[in-house]
């Protein structure tokens, strides 16, 4: 089945597609779950050798899957950073999610709102949830907020937009700007995540 693009160009908005039936559909730059990470060494800007170099970060309780992310080195189309969790034997992508700078919490909600209508347009079959803006585990002072905008298939895998306001604090010891993050999470994933990585 041909793959779909969650991608916004220039004007943040998505190229004409049809509906999709399934989340392996969906693409951020070019990429989906399902594939193999060591296969898109072009898209990324790096070599096969420089990925499985690249440390893996895993979960406090398990390392069933492992962490990867990767810069923008003048590759991607849309997204500063992406971020891939793995099976960290075969380095098939289970989970990824691209990242969007933003200026501030209103450009985050606009472009948010955006994405999400033009997602649910695609994925009509899809349950829609909310979450509203609220402080981050994080962030221990309570200064850092985020929501988010959650579509999930029948088969138990989500596509969901957030928005991350960092507070000060954090920025500062951490290096982190505020984003807007596009996140395509397999089943085995979500449940991984709620009931073994921590």
């Amino acid at each position: 089945m041909k793959r779909l693009l969650i991608v916004f160009i220039l004007t943040l908005s998505f190229q004409s597609l049809s509906k999709a039936d399934d989340i392996r559909d969906f693409e951020i730059e070019g990429m989906s779950i399902g594939d193999n990470l060591l296969d898109h060494t072009e898209t990324i800007g790096v070599t096969k050798n420089e990925i499985l170099k690249k440390e893996l970060f895993y979960y406090p309780k398990s390392k069933k899957f492992a962490g990867i992310a990767f810069s923008d080195r003048g590759f991607f189309k849309t997204y500063s950073l992406v971020q891939f969790t793995i099976n960290p034997v075969t380095y098939i992508i289970e989970d990824l999610s691209g990242e969007i700078d933003i200026t501030s919490q209103k450009d985050c909600e606009k472009k948010q709102k955006k994405i999400f209508g033009e997602i649910s347009e695609i994925f009509k079959s899809g349950k829609k949830t909310e979450d509203d803006f609220r402080p981050h585990a994080f962030d221990k002072t309570g200064n850092s907020i985020a929501n988010g905008l959650y579509i999930e298939a029948e088969t138990g895998d989500q596509i969901s937009v957030e928005c991350y306001i960092w507070g000060q604090e954090i920025q500062n010891e951490k290096n982190w700007d505020d984003n807007l993050k596009v996140n395509i999470t397999s089943k085995k994933v979500r449940y991984f995540l709620n009931n073994e990585a921590y």
